[in-house]
């Protein structure tokens, strides 16, 4: 055994002072103790403070040497450099070879888009900016919001933002998120917004202050290096003053969704529910419905245009931010049931968009795990009220949930029929984000699988087969998440793997191999806690999922009992 004292043993024993060989996957101590789901490493999770100092030290060198460059370049070889942007890797790679065998899984960057090329580490290899004339973007601003009075000068805005580079990379890294973050914009938009075009003819200018304002905050969140306030306070203000411009109800509901995010990444709970409040207002005010635009089987030979497919995403965000706040938050639901109907009904209007959009997808995904929840309760209900005169006065009502159960079920495997291929086609061409979103999205629709299943457990083996089945295929795709993927997923996975950890203690006794179960179980306590360090909201999720490890595996709780 060797004395806990270099940076490559265990966080738990080192914190306590007890002996760690620093064995892999667990040390020694934490197996003989039965607590491998507590057994963790450093590496791979936050970077050295060392390391993070002496980055940020380069970073602002290459600040100024950028700065003076730019200063210096004149006008003129800015309008003469017309050198093409590079691409990121992956995106190339994809974009060059693959983009015309897949099916247009939108939103993601369109082929005719330019994206610089973005740096794992901060601010490295970062070229000095090719373009000084995109300085001008700063006055071109001043012109687009409607009250000069409160806007800062460009003099404030240089002196207090960040510069023409550091802006630039904030841009490219919201459009790689931009599928995450539930928006779908035309190549224009986005090449506009790539090259903060404030001319508005392309994109509204707010939308270029968005994904700079967005972009820096997960920058931040990827580097684990956090700037000073002062850049996302002006990209806030001039979000808020160019906001007050806008007259197209899409561009606003984009807005509204996004700043929610961004609110409740900085776990500013309060901000994150008002910008809810705000987006289904916009909603509710320009009747916003997922039915306005004719159906496409009614024009089967012309395109979806732009203007409908960002109009259904934008409500299929709203839906699914609306759905997670209500299930990971216990917050109230500010959409009405016609919400759901209508979107419901998306897949009979459009059914291009319906299969193939992302954010459809995972708003579909997340919507039939919402319904799964409701089940379960009516479940519950109906179960505790047996032989009492309220069971009485309701004699079909089992009856009916039996019918609604197998609709559920049903519609639950037809949707995970589209996904798994989808998801295998983007994994095998190795479209990270395409793959990411689909892996999250199949995991929120098999939980709602497994947790269907569960409910028929005791009563019906092959439905017992069926959730424990599902349940290893969980963690099987969880599994093959990297360190690196967990800044593109979302807390609802904390949920998810809360309920996947009471089916497995529920089931282990069923489970003929021990092993299995315990390596389960830690691949969803460690997927917990390294999603836990990347995204808020995960401690009640930890928490459940550390409570079900403590449970004595003698007595599980019975399978009746809603999750």
């Amino acid at each position: 055994m060797i004395k806990s004292t270099g940076p490559s043993n265990t966080v738990v024993y080192r914190k306590k002072k007890k002996k760690c060989d620093a064995r892999r996957p667990y040390c020694s101590t934490c197996e003989i103790a039965g607590k491998q789901h507590e057994c963790q490493y450093e590496e791979n999770v936050q970077r050295n403070i060392t390391e993070a100092l002496i980055a940020r030290n380069r970073a602002l060198e290459d600040e100024v040497a950028a700065y003076k460059e730019v200063m210096n370049t004149s006008v003129g070889m800015a309008q003469s450099d017309h050198a093409p942007s590079l691409f990121t890797a992956g995106i190339s790679e994809f974009l060059s070879t693959n983009s015309s065998r897949l099916s247009p899984l939108a939103p993601f960057i369109p082929s005719e888009v330019s994206i610089p090329m973005m740096n794992i580490s901060p601010l490295d290899g970062i070229s000095p900016a090719s373009r000084p004339s995109q300085l001008l973007f700063v006055n071109e601003m001043q012109s687009a919001i409607s009250d000069p009075s409160t806007a800062l000068t460009a003099a404030e805005y240089a002196s207090r933002s960040a510069n023409v580079q550091e802006l630039s990379q904030y841009r490219a890294t919201f459009l790689c998120h931009h599928g995450q973050l539930g928006i779908s914009f035309p190549a224009a938009k986005m090449q506009a917004i790539m090259n903060a075009d404030m001319s508005g003819a392309s994109a509204h200018p707010v939308l270029v202050f968005l994904a700079q304002l967005m972009g820096c905050r997960l920058w931040q969140e990827q580097q684990r290096i956090f700037l000073s306030g002062n850049v996302e306070d002006v990209q806030l203000q001039y979000v808020n003053q160019a906001l007050s411009t806008v007259q197209d109800p899409i561009t606003m509901l984009q807005v509204h969704t996004v700043l929610a995010i961004f609110f409740l990444i900085k776990r500013k709970m309060h901000e994150g529910r008002d910008q809810l409040l705000k987006a289904t207002q916009v909603a509710v005010d320009y009747n916003m419905r997922f039915d306005k635009h004719p159906s496409e089987t009614l024009e089967p030979f012309q395109a979806i245009s732009d203007e409908a497919q960002e109009h259904i995403c934008a409500l299929s965000q709203l839906l699914y931010l609306d759905k997670a706040a209500s299930i990971v938050l216990n917050d109230p639901s500010l959409l009405g049931a016609e919400y759901e109907q209508q979107f419901r009904y998306l897949q009979y209007m459009f059914p291009s968009i319906f299969k193939n959009n992302l954010v459809v997808l995972r708003a579909k995904s997340i919507a039939l795990l919402h319904h799964t929840r409701r089940m379960s309760a009516r479940w519950t209900e109906i179960v505790l009220n047996i032989g009492t005169p309220q069971y009485s006065s309701m004699p079909n009502a089992q009856t009916q949930w039996y019918d609604d159960y197998w609709e559920l079920l049903e519609e639950i495997s037809e949707h995970l029929a589209t996904l798994n291929p989808a998801m295998l086609k983007t994994s095998f061409f190795r479209q990270r984000e395409y793959a990411l979103t689909l892996k999250m999205c199949m995991i929120i629709s098999l939980t709602a699988s497994a947790e269907l299943h569960r409910l028929l457990a005791n009563h019906h083996t092959e439905s017992r087969h069926r959730c424990v089945d599902i349940v290893f295929e969980i963690v099987g795709i969880t599994k093959g998440l990297t360190d690196e993927d967990y800044i593109f997923l979302d807390p609802i996975l904390g949920t998810c793997w809360s309920m996947v950890a009471t089916v497995l203690n529920q089931e282990r006794v069923s489970l003929l191999d021990e092993s299995q179960w315990r390596s389960s179980f830690c691949v969803i306590m460690n997927s917990a806690h390294k999603l836990g360090t990347t995204l808020p909201f995960m401690e009640d999720s930890v928490e459940t999922i550390s409570g079900v490890a403590s449970l004595n595996p003698e007595s599980p709780t019975s399978v009746d009992t809603p999750i």
